[in-house]
Parts: structure tokens; C-alpha cells; sequence
């Protein structure tokens, strides 16, 4: 993820920006472990923490404004919908109530 900054901003700017977040940043090993965490140790069931944001495994993290947004969780959920309606066909998604 951190070589996408050299697209986004072409440039001297995107290869400063790439090398800094290359340095700082975590490299995608370190980035997959709170997600395999949450994925797979019990204490995220024991805790109450099914749907929390994890900064670092074992530790809840604070959202983004954007990310505590109902308008953009609702906008995404839409955008979601129709990509795999699009993609899979109207009947791809089943209702779960059903």
C-alpha cells in the first residue's frame, strides 16, 4: 500500500511521500496483525470487542470522524450493493431475515 502514494501524487512529492511512509509505516506482515488477531484470538469474543476497531492486537482503537460517519457508512453500504449487484447479478445477495 505505501508505493500507491508514487501514483497518487507523481513526482518528487510521491517518492518523498513513499520513502517516509515506507519508513514509519508498517510493512504488510506487521499491518495483517491486528486483523488476524481479531479474526482468530478468543479474548475479542471474551472482551466484547466483535466490531471494535484494533490499533495493535489487544488494543481497541479510536475511528476516524469519517469512519463514525452514518451518512458515509450508509453511502458505502449502497455503493457495495450495487457493485456486487452489477457484478454478480440482482439475485447475488440473499436476505437474512429471510
Amino acid at each position: 500500500m505505501q508505493q500507491q502514494w508514487k501514483e497518487a501524487y507523481p513526482g518528487l512529492l510521491g517518492k518523498l511521500i513513499t520513502t517516509t511512509m515506507l519508513f514509519t509505516g508498517r510493512n504488510a506482515e506487521q499491518g495483517s496483525f491486528s486483523a488476524l488477531y481479531a479474526a482468530t484470538s478468543p479474548e475479542v469474543e471474551e472482551k466484547g470487542w466483535n466490531g471494535w476497531y484494533l490499533s495493535d492486537p489487544g488494543q481497541p482503537g479510536k475511528e476516524t470522524k469519517q469512519a463514525s460517519d452514518p451518512v458515509l457508512g450508509t453511502a458505502l453500504w449502497d455503493l457495495s450493493l450495487r457493485i456486487i449487484k452489477d457484478k454478480l447479478g440482482e439475485d447475488a445477495l440473499a436476505d437474512w431475515g429471510s
